[in-house]
C-alpha cells in the first residue's frame, strides 16, 4: 500500500503542477489578447461558469492527495 501512496502523492502534486500552469497560461493569454479588464471579467466571483471549470480542473489533483492522506492514515491504524 506504501507504493500507492507515493503514486498518488506524485501524480497530485504533477496534476495541480500542470492544472495551475495551464491555468495561468489562460490568464496570460486572455491578458495579452483582450487586456487586463477581460481578466477581471475572467476572474469575477460572478463569472461561475469559470470557477466551475477551475474546480474540475484542479479536482483530479485534489482527489489524489487526500486519498494518499486516507490510506497514509489507514495504514497507520493497521500498524
Amino acid at each position: 500500500m506504501k507504493v500507492w501512496i507515493v503514486v498518488l502523492r506524485v501524480f497530485g502534486y504533477v496534476w495541480l503542477t500542470a492544472a495551475v500552469l495551464l491555468i495561468l497560461a489562460g490568464i496570460a493569454g486572455v491578458w495579452m489578447k483582450e487586456g487586463f479588464s477581460a481578466v477581471q471579467e475572467l476572474l469575477s466571483p460572478f463569472n461561475i461558469v469559470n470557477w466551475i471549470v477551475t474546480i474540475i480542473t484542479l479536482a483530479p489533483g485534489l482527489g489524489a492527495l487526500a486519498w494518499a492522506e486516507k490510506l497514509k492514515a489507514k495504514r497507520a491504524l493497521a500498524q
